[in-house]
């Protein structure tokens, strides 16, 4: 539970500050585009979506939103927002990919997201562990 409490409060770290904050402006940029999707304003037409991706723009959008806020003001349920918003990411894009487009194009901008997705968490643990 200790680590969990200390994972939590990383932002008090300024490394790990600064870099909470360069993902909370990722995280507002993400939630500005599935708004856009939202909208009609997306590389996808409103009505040509699936229910499932619908579904996941409008959790997203707005979860994306609140994570940004939590990250940019270094808050502990910032960083759980972050990875709860990951994981949900990671799972729904890489295990079922299939119930969001079956486009090729749309699957490789999938593989993207997994990529960065990852490599944030990447950073996230190495400046956790080896950041002052």
């Amino acid at each position: 539970m200790e680590k969990l409490i200390s994972i939590l409060n990383a932002g008090e770290k300024p490394v790990m500050a600064i870099y909470l904050k360069i993902l909370a402006s990722a995280f507002m940029v993400f939630a500005g585009l599935h708004f856009a999707n939202l909208l009609g304003l997306g590389d996808i037409k409103l009505e040509e979506m699936t229910v499932y991706w619908l579904l996941a723009n409008n959790v997203f959008a707005l979860f994306f939103a609140v994570t940004a806020v939590g990250l940019w003001t270094l808050q502990p349920w910032g960083i759980a927002c972050f990875f709860i918003a990951v994981s949900s990411q990671l799972v729904l894009y890489a295990g079922f990919p299939e119930y969001f487009s079956g486009t090729g194009e749309k699957q490789q901008s999938f593989q993207t997201i997994i990529n960065f997705h990852i490599s944030t968490l990447g950073i996230f643990l190495v400046i956790r562990i080896k950041g002052k």
